[in-house]
């Protein structure tokens, strides 16, 4: 009779384990997928923010999907136009310019060279909005 409640003792101990176990790994579980899809993936940011964006009349960015990318800003008159190469890490555009050029009385203010980053806080396929140097800046296509 001893020997019969051990096993159901063991038998109801190791029921609770199972259940135990599969609540722990449901939470892991959902807790791996919601962080999963909380934040694009950089390849789908890279994918999202490819295209031509404009602020206004004077600024004018195409990114392409080749990592090239070139920005005006000005008028024919008065014209700085940057080219660089980018990638999308960590969730922020990294920018770097590997040529700028000037017309009229405006010469490029950024080096050759230079690097910016920038945390992409939204982009969708009208709007991309970015924070760089703790402001925001909102571009549209």
């Amino acid at each position: 009779m001893a020997q019969l409640s051990t096993l159901g003792l063991i038998h109801t101990l190791m029921k609770k384990f199972a259940i135990i176990g599969f609540v722990v790994a449901l939470l892991v579980a959902s807790l791996l997928l919601w962080q999963h899809f909380k934040h694009p993936s950089d390849a789908k940011l890279a994918r999202q923010i490819s295209g031509t964006w404009t602020h206004g009349e004077l600024f004018s960015q195409t990114i392409s999907p080749d990592g090239s990318f070139s920005t005006s800003i000005g008028h024919s008159n008065a014209l700085v136009t940057y080219q660089g190469t980018w990638l999308v890490k960590d969730q922020a555009l990294v920018m770097t310019i590997t040529n700028a050029q000037g017309t009229g009385s405006h010469r490029a203010g950024s080096p050759v060279g230079s690097v910016d980053s920038s945390k992409i806080i939204h982009v969708d396929d009208h709007q991309f909005a970015y924070e760089t140097e703790g402001r925001t800046m909102t571009l549209t296509r």
